[in-house]
Protein backbone atom coordinates (compact mmCIF):
# COMPACT_ATOMS: atom_id res chain seq x y z
CA UNK A 1 0.00 0.00 0.00
CA UNK A 2 1.41 3.30 -0.69
CA UNK A 3 1.83 5.90 1.78
CA UNK A 4 2.01 9.61 2.41
CA UNK A 5 2.64 12.32 4.64
CA UNK A 6 0.44 14.97 5.47
CA UNK A 7 1.30 18.21 6.57
CA UNK A 8 -1.22 19.91 9.20
CA UNK A 9 -0.54 23.24 7.83
CA UNK A 10 -2.03 22.63 4.16
CA UNK A 11 -5.10 24.99 4.02
CA UNK A 12 -6.01 23.63 0.29
CA UNK A 13 -6.58 20.14 -0.79
CA UNK A 14 -5.63 17.74 2.10
CA UNK A 15 -5.43 18.18 5.72
CA UNK A 16 -5.89 16.63 9.15
CA UNK A 17 -9.00 17.71 11.00
CA UNK A 18 -9.52 20.65 12.88
CA UNK A 19 -12.16 20.24 14.89
CA UNK A 20 -12.58 23.78 16.21
CA UNK A 21 -13.48 24.68 12.41
CA UNK A 22 -14.45 22.23 10.21
CA UNK A 23 -17.36 19.97 12.25
CA UNK A 24 -19.84 22.24 10.69
CA UNK A 25 -19.02 21.57 7.09
CA UNK A 26 -18.34 17.78 7.77
CA UNK A 27 -21.99 17.64 9.43
CA UNK A 28 -23.37 19.53 5.97
CA UNK A 29 -21.18 16.81 3.88
CA UNK A 30 -22.15 13.70 5.82
CA UNK A 31 -25.58 14.68 5.87
CA UNK A 32 -25.67 15.63 1.86
CA UNK A 33 -23.39 12.54 0.95
CA UNK A 34 -25.35 9.36 3.61
CA UNK A 35 -28.13 11.49 4.76
CA UNK A 36 -31.45 9.39 3.25
CA UNK A 37 -29.46 5.63 4.58
CA UNK A 38 -28.16 7.59 7.98
CA UNK A 39 -29.44 5.50 11.07
CA UNK A 40 -29.99 6.95 14.55
CA UNK A 41 -26.58 6.40 15.74
CA UNK A 42 -25.40 8.35 12.43
CA UNK A 43 -27.86 11.15 12.90
CA UNK A 44 -26.52 11.49 16.43
CA UNK A 45 -23.28 11.91 15.29
CA UNK A 46 -24.28 14.72 12.63
CA UNK A 47 -25.96 16.21 15.90
CA UNK A 48 -23.42 15.67 18.15
CA UNK A 49 -20.71 17.50 15.61
CA UNK A 50 -23.35 20.80 15.52
CA UNK A 51 -23.53 20.77 19.42
CA UNK A 52 -19.55 20.49 19.69
CA UNK A 53 -18.82 22.93 17.21
CA UNK A 54 -20.81 25.71 19.20
CA UNK A 55 -19.15 25.19 22.51
CA UNK A 56 -15.83 26.93 21.76
CA UNK A 57 -13.21 26.55 24.89
CA UNK A 58 -15.13 23.17 26.13
CA UNK A 59 -14.31 21.38 23.06
CA UNK A 60 -10.50 23.00 22.95
CA UNK A 61 -10.44 21.77 26.51
CA UNK A 62 -11.80 18.21 25.63
CA UNK A 63 -8.98 18.04 22.38
CA UNK A 64 -5.94 18.89 24.68
CA UNK A 65 -6.78 16.13 27.21
CA UNK A 66 -4.96 12.81 26.25
CA UNK A 67 -7.47 10.18 24.82
CA UNK A 68 -9.71 13.61 25.02
CA UNK A 69 -12.11 15.25 22.19
CA UNK A 70 -14.08 13.62 19.13
CA UNK A 71 -13.57 10.17 18.08
CA UNK A 72 -13.41 11.11 14.82
CA UNK A 73 -10.71 14.27 15.56
CA UNK A 74 -7.78 12.00 13.99
CA UNK A 75 -9.82 11.99 10.63
CA UNK A 76 -8.76 14.19 7.02
CA UNK A 77 -10.55 16.85 5.19
CA UNK A 78 -10.13 18.12 1.51
CA UNK A 79 -10.89 21.25 0.98
CA UNK A 80 -11.02 23.95 -1.95
CA UNK A 81 -11.03 27.30 -2.29
CA UNK A 82 -12.57 27.57 1.73
CA UNK A 83 -14.87 24.81 1.16
CA UNK A 84 -14.86 21.31 2.51
CA UNK A 85 -15.77 18.35 0.01
CA UNK A 86 -14.13 15.52 0.99
CA UNK A 87 -13.98 13.86 4.56
CA UNK A 88 -12.99 11.04 6.31
CA UNK A 89 -13.53 10.04 10.19
CA UNK A 90 -10.93 7.76 12.25
CA UNK A 91 -10.54 6.62 15.48
CA UNK A 92 -8.87 3.91 17.48
CA UNK A 93 -11.24 0.74 18.39
CA UNK A 94 -10.29 1.01 21.94
CA UNK A 95 -7.94 1.83 23.89
CA UNK A 96 -5.22 -0.38 22.80
CA UNK A 97 -5.19 1.55 19.80
CA UNK A 98 -4.18 -1.47 17.84
CA UNK A 99 -7.38 -1.38 15.65
CA UNK A 100 -8.59 1.78 14.01
CA UNK A 101 -12.33 2.15 12.45
CA UNK A 102 -12.96 4.40 9.04
CA UNK A 103 -16.48 6.07 8.81
CA UNK A 104 -17.75 8.77 6.59
CA UNK A 105 -15.65 8.12 3.76
CA UNK A 106 -17.33 11.31 2.19
CA UNK A 107 -16.92 13.59 -1.75
CA UNK A 108 -19.34 16.19 -2.84
CA UNK A 109 -20.77 15.16 -5.94
CA UNK A 110 -19.01 17.78 -7.39
CA UNK A 111 -16.09 16.61 -6.88
CA UNK A 112 -15.93 13.15 -7.40
CA UNK A 113 -13.81 10.69 -9.49
CA UNK A 114 -10.77 13.19 -8.72
CA UNK A 115 -9.14 10.93 -6.89
CA UNK A 116 -10.41 12.72 -3.30
CA UNK A 117 -11.30 9.37 -1.44
CA UNK A 118 -8.16 7.86 -2.65
CA UNK A 119 -6.00 9.88 -1.27
CA UNK A 120 -8.62 10.91 2.34
CA UNK A 121 -8.53 6.62 2.76
CA UNK A 122 -4.64 6.63 2.29
CA UNK A 123 -3.88 9.37 4.93
CA UNK A 124 -6.29 8.09 7.67
CA UNK A 125 -4.78 4.56 7.17
CA UNK A 126 -1.03 6.19 7.01
CA UNK A 127 -2.36 7.82 10.15
CA UNK A 128 -3.02 4.56 11.78
CA UNK A 129 -0.07 2.99 10.85
CA UNK A 130 1.96 5.59 12.27
CA UNK A 131 0.11 5.25 15.67
CA UNK A 132 0.32 1.69 15.51
CA UNK A 133 -2.60 0.10 14.79
CA UNK A 134 -2.49 -3.78 13.10
CA UNK A 135 -5.48 -3.64 11.06
CA UNK A 136 -8.22 -0.86 9.82
CA UNK A 137 -11.33 -1.34 9.37
CA UNK A 138 -14.44 0.24 7.65
CA UNK A 139 -18.33 0.10 6.40
CA UNK A 140 -19.72 0.18 2.49
CA UNK A 141 -22.82 -0.18 1.46
CA UNK A 142 -22.99 -3.18 -0.65
CA UNK A 143 -24.16 -2.03 -3.56
CA UNK A 144 -21.32 0.93 -4.09
CA UNK A 145 -19.48 -1.14 -6.55
CA UNK A 146 -17.14 2.17 -7.03
CA UNK A 147 -16.18 2.56 -3.59
CA UNK A 148 -15.72 -1.00 -3.21
CA UNK A 149 -13.00 -1.45 -5.79
CA UNK A 150 -11.10 1.20 -4.38
CA UNK A 151 -10.92 -0.27 -1.11
CA UNK A 152 -9.73 -3.32 -2.65
CA UNK A 153 -6.70 -1.61 -4.63
CA UNK A 154 -6.16 -0.19 -1.28
CA UNK A 155 -5.69 -3.33 0.10
CA UNK A 156 -8.95 -4.00 1.96
CA UNK A 157 -10.80 -7.43 2.00
CA UNK A 158 -14.41 -7.87 2.90
CA UNK A 159 -15.00 -9.96 6.31
CA UNK A 160 -18.50 -10.07 5.95
CA UNK A 161 -21.71 -8.64 4.42
CA UNK A 162 -24.46 -7.71 7.26
CA UNK A 163 -27.97 -6.91 6.73
CA UNK A 164 -30.11 -4.36 9.29
CA UNK A 165 -33.81 -5.08 9.51
CA UNK A 166 -36.74 -3.34 11.24
CA UNK A 167 -40.14 -3.86 12.46
CA UNK A 168 -43.02 -1.70 14.63
CA UNK A 169 -42.90 -3.14 17.93
CA UNK A 170 -47.08 -2.77 17.89
CA UNK A 171 -47.38 -6.24 16.48
CA UNK A 172 -47.17 -9.20 18.61
CA UNK A 173 -44.15 -11.60 17.96
CA UNK A 174 -45.01 -15.03 15.88
CA UNK A 175 -45.43 -17.34 18.85
CA UNK A 176 -42.40 -19.99 18.92
CA UNK A 177 -41.56 -22.41 22.47
CA UNK A 178 -38.21 -23.75 22.47
CA UNK A 179 -37.43 -27.22 21.29
CA UNK A 180 -37.64 -29.90 24.12
CA UNK A 181 -34.18 -30.43 25.65
CA UNK A 182 -33.37 -26.87 25.63
CA UNK A 183 -32.74 -24.59 28.22
CA UNK A 184 -32.74 -21.03 27.64
CA UNK A 185 -31.97 -18.88 30.67
CA UNK A 186 -30.15 -15.21 31.65
CA UNK A 187 -26.34 -15.02 31.13
CA UNK A 188 -25.18 -14.94 34.36
CA UNK A 189 -21.63 -12.34 35.20
CA UNK A 190 -19.74 -14.88 35.64
CA UNK A 191 -20.82 -16.20 31.94
CA UNK A 192 -19.37 -13.97 29.52
CA UNK A 193 -16.16 -15.82 28.92
CA UNK A 194 -18.83 -18.55 28.03
CA UNK A 195 -20.42 -15.68 25.27
CA UNK A 196 -16.98 -14.26 24.23
CA UNK A 197 -15.97 -17.68 23.41
CA UNK A 198 -19.27 -18.43 21.40
CA UNK A 199 -18.43 -15.31 19.07
CA UNK A 200 -14.95 -15.83 18.66
CA UNK A 201 -15.66 -18.96 17.23
CA UNK A 202 -18.84 -18.77 15.60
CA UNK A 203 -18.51 -14.75 14.61
CA UNK A 204 -15.07 -14.02 14.25
CA UNK A 205 -15.79 -10.89 12.30
CA UNK A 206 -17.70 -9.71 15.21
CA UNK A 207 -21.57 -8.54 15.83
CA UNK A 208 -20.96 -4.79 15.12
CA UNK A 209 -18.47 -2.82 13.20
CA UNK A 210 -16.47 -2.19 16.61
CA UNK A 211 -16.30 -6.25 17.33
CA UNK A 212 -14.62 -8.31 17.78
CA UNK A 213 -12.22 -5.35 18.73
CA UNK A 214 -14.27 -4.66 22.10
CA UNK A 215 -15.36 -7.93 22.64
CA UNK A 216 -13.97 -7.85 25.94
CA UNK A 217 -16.91 -5.43 26.82
CA UNK A 218 -18.83 -8.01 28.05
CA UNK A 219 -17.24 -8.49 30.60
CA UNK A 220 -18.86 -7.21 33.55
CA UNK A 221 -17.51 -3.45 34.45
CA UNK A 222 -18.84 -0.10 36.65
CA UNK A 223 -18.16 1.37 33.12
CA UNK A 224 -20.11 -0.50 31.61
CA UNK A 225 -23.17 -0.12 34.11
CA UNK A 226 -22.50 3.20 34.09
CA UNK A 227 -22.60 4.03 30.53
CA UNK A 228 -26.04 2.08 30.25
CA UNK A 229 -27.35 4.50 32.97
CA UNK A 230 -26.60 7.77 31.98
CA UNK A 231 -27.53 6.48 28.30
CA UNK A 232 -31.44 5.55 29.41
CA UNK A 233 -30.27 1.92 27.82
CA UNK A 234 -30.85 -1.71 29.34
CA UNK A 235 -30.08 -5.35 28.37
CA UNK A 236 -30.33 -8.65 28.76
CA UNK A 237 -28.01 -11.49 27.62
CA UNK A 238 -29.54 -15.20 27.12
CA UNK A 239 -27.95 -18.69 27.00
CA UNK A 240 -29.20 -21.71 26.03
CA UNK A 241 -27.75 -25.19 26.84
CA UNK A 242 -28.16 -28.46 25.69
CA UNK A 243 -26.87 -31.34 28.03
CA UNK A 244 -25.20 -28.91 29.80
CA UNK A 245 -23.12 -27.39 26.33
CA UNK A 246 -23.83 -23.62 25.32
CA UNK A 247 -25.58 -23.55 22.20
CA UNK A 248 -26.69 -20.49 21.60
CA UNK A 249 -26.63 -16.29 23.05
CA UNK A 250 -29.39 -13.89 22.64
CA UNK A 251 -28.94 -10.17 23.11
CA UNK A 252 -32.12 -7.71 23.75
CA UNK A 253 -31.36 -3.92 24.13
CA UNK A 254 -33.76 -1.64 25.74
CA UNK A 255 -32.72 2.01 24.25
CA UNK A 256 -33.83 5.43 25.21
CA UNK A 257 -36.47 6.04 22.89
CA UNK A 258 -34.57 5.20 19.26
CA UNK A 259 -34.53 1.92 18.27
CA UNK A 260 -34.07 -1.32 20.61
CA UNK A 261 -31.89 -3.93 19.53
CA UNK A 262 -31.86 -8.13 19.15
CA UNK A 263 -29.19 -10.36 18.00
CA UNK A 264 -27.78 -13.81 18.18
CA UNK A 265 -25.51 -16.09 17.41
CA UNK A 266 -26.36 -20.33 16.78
CA UNK A 267 -23.92 -22.84 17.06
CA UNK A 268 -23.82 -24.34 12.99
CA UNK A 269 -25.34 -27.58 14.37
CA UNK A 270 -28.35 -26.08 15.74
CA UNK A 271 -29.05 -23.74 12.97
CA UNK A 272 -32.66 -23.57 11.30
CA UNK A 273 -33.47 -25.26 15.03
CA UNK A 274 -34.00 -22.43 17.39
CA UNK A 275 -33.68 -19.19 15.50
CA UNK A 276 -37.77 -18.74 15.83
CA UNK A 277 -38.31 -19.55 18.96
CA UNK A 278 -34.88 -17.16 20.18
CA UNK A 279 -36.06 -14.50 18.24
CA UNK A 280 -39.69 -14.23 19.49
CA UNK A 281 -38.65 -14.20 22.82
CA UNK A 282 -36.13 -11.60 22.65
CA UNK A 283 -39.36 -9.85 20.74
CA UNK A 284 -41.59 -10.75 24.07
CA UNK A 285 -38.72 -9.66 26.63
CA UNK A 286 -39.25 -6.28 24.20
CA UNK A 287 -42.91 -5.76 24.80
CA UNK A 288 -44.49 -3.17 22.92
CA UNK A 289 -42.75 -0.22 22.66
CA UNK A 290 -43.22 3.32 20.48
CA UNK A 291 -39.81 2.35 19.33
CA UNK A 292 -38.74 0.49 16.59
CA UNK A 293 -36.38 -2.59 17.11
CA UNK A 294 -33.55 -3.66 14.46
CA UNK A 295 -31.87 -6.45 14.08
CA UNK A 296 -28.40 -6.56 12.25
CA UNK A 297 -27.54 -10.16 10.69
CA UNK A 298 -25.02 -11.39 8.03
CA UNK A 299 -26.85 -11.46 4.84
CA UNK A 300 -28.74 -13.89 3.60
CA UNK A 301 -28.99 -16.09 7.34
CA UNK A 302 -32.43 -14.97 8.38
CA UNK A 303 -34.35 -13.45 5.81
CA UNK A 304 -37.10 -15.46 5.88
CA UNK A 305 -37.19 -15.71 9.49
CA UNK A 306 -37.17 -12.20 9.68
CA UNK A 307 -39.48 -11.28 7.45
CA UNK A 308 -42.22 -14.09 8.91
CA UNK A 309 -41.71 -11.61 12.13
CA UNK A 310 -42.79 -8.06 9.73
CA UNK A 311 -39.44 -7.37 9.25
CA UNK A 312 -38.47 -5.35 6.67
CA UNK A 313 -34.66 -4.86 5.16
CA UNK A 314 -33.25 -1.01 5.45
CA UNK A 315 -29.76 -1.32 4.20
CA UNK A 316 -27.02 -3.93 3.54
CA UNK A 317 -22.99 -3.06 4.46
CA UNK A 318 -20.25 -4.67 3.68
CA UNK A 319 -16.72 -4.56 5.88
CA UNK A 320 -13.72 -4.34 5.29
CA UNK A 321 -10.32 -4.79 6.53
CA UNK A 322 -6.87 -4.24 5.63
CA UNK A 323 -4.07 -6.19 7.23
CA UNK A 324 -1.26 -3.72 8.08
CA UNK A 325 0.34 -6.27 9.54
CA UNK A 326 1.26 -8.23 6.19
CA UNK A 327 2.51 -4.55 4.80
CA UNK A 328 5.90 -4.95 3.23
Amino acid sequence: MTTMTVSPSMEEGLRPVNVRRDLPGIARLVEMCFGDVLDESGRAAIREMRALSRSGPLLWLMSNFPGGGPAWQHGFVYTHSGQLVGNVGAHPADSRRDAWLLANVAVHPDWRRKGIARQLVLAAVARAAHEGAQRVVLQVDADNMDAIKLYEQLGFETLTVRTTWRRSQDRPPVAASMPSGIELRLALRSDWSLEHTLMERFRPQGLSLTSPLQVGQLRPSLGRSLGHFFNGQSEERWLAFRSGEVIAWLYVLWSAGTADQIRWIIIPQCSGEIEQALLAHGLRRLGHRRCDVWVEHPDGEADTLLQQHSFKPTRTLQWMQVDLSRRD
